[in-house]
């Protein structure tokens, strides 16, 4: 005669299943995100895609620019014509914008394209012209645009260009393997979110005012990604919250080591400038741990009750067929 197993150990094992499945659709090369087992298979390319392809790129590169760049063209110059110039930071002190924006611009850029070769072709577009406007403004007359760096060091300028390009190419690769699946893209999409929230406010609210709001939907959607498919996505929730809290910390420290540069005086050197990031990471991690958590845990009440209702609904229509 069988012996049947506790129901508490039965239950756990079942739920450990779920997790190790969703960690391996989460890693499996899938290139559909509602659906994996779907795979989408590319058809022949047609005069009307092809079009859409010589429209969409150039949209999508200014769409790149816009995102890394217009929010921090708009807070740290005047209303003028010149603010509005797709430039790029050529100054040490705006290394937090040159780092973190071009990367989530060029992850959301693959993710509306969902083609890496097309995405890259935006990035690559946008970067190029945002770099001769820049040479070309700084080229130009004093007086002339807005204010120019004209009084930029070339090595500094240099500097600041390419870790442009080498964040924007990074993000492009993250962003082809985030858009394989949803919960891949819940996870790596993090690095978005800082951009469109930062867009979105320049344009319809006031960048002073306090963001949370407008975060917290940004992680619904992202939270939601995770767990869509398989409740037991939910489970993968905190280590996505230890995430949000290291990427906030890791911001912080890089816009601190920014502010030093940009009011660096005669003794300011590489080493210093790391010293006061780890510095800052390590006075600042319990106060960012709490506003971090004040701004996701309503974000995953939101998701968690969405979540719920969609598993409710899966099992009732599941009975249904069934009867």
């Amino acid at each position: 005669m069988p012996v049947r197993q506790p129901a508490a150990l039965v239950h756990f094992r079942s739920v450990t299943m779920q997790v190790m499945t969703t960690l391996r659709v989460m890693t499996a090369p899938a290139s559909d995100w509602a659906a994996p087992e779907r795979a989408w298979t590319p058809e022949p390319s047609t005069g009307m895609s092809k079009v859409l392809q010589l429209v969409g790129v150039p949209v999508m590169a200014l769409g790149w620019w816009a995102l890394a760049f217009l929010p921090w063209k708009r807070a740290g110059l005047p209303s003028t014509s010149g603010g509005w110039l797709p430039t790029l930071p050529v100054l040490l002190g705006d290394l937090g914008v040159a780092f973190f924006g071009p990367l989530g611009a060029s992850i959301v850029v693959v993710a509306v394209l969902r083609r890496w070769e097309l995405a890259l072709g935006s990035v690559l577009l946008g970067y190029v012209g945002s770099v001769a406007v820049t040479l070309a403004q700084g080229r130009a007359p004093m007086g002339n645009w807005s204010p120019a760096p004209f009084y930029v060091n070339a090595s500094e300028r240099t500097t600041m260009l390419v870790v442009c390009a080498i964040t924007a190419l990074v993000g492009v690769a993250i962003g082809a393997v985030a858009v394989g699946s949803l919960p891949r893209f819940g996870f790596l999409g993090l690095l978005t979110a800082a951009p469109v929230v930062a867009l979105i406010a320049v344009l319809f609210v006031d960048p002073r005012a306090d963001q949370r709001w407008l975060t917290r939907p940004v992680l619904v959607a992202l939270l939601l990604m995770i767990a869509w498919r398989r409740w037991s996505g939910v489970l993968l929730w905190p280590a996505f919250f230890v995430l949000y809290w290291l990427l906030a910390l890791a911001m912080t420290a890089v816009g601190n080591g920014a502010q030093i540069l940009r009011h660096r005086g005669g003794g300011t050197s590489v080493g210093s400038v790391a010293d006061s990031m780890l510095s800052v990471a390590r006075s600042a991690w319990r106060v960012l741990l709490e506003t971090s958590w004040n701004t996701f845990w309503p974000a995953a009440v939101i998701a968690g009750l969405a979540v719920a209702g969609l598993h409710m609904w899966r099992r009732a229509r599941s009975v249904v067929h069934v009867d």
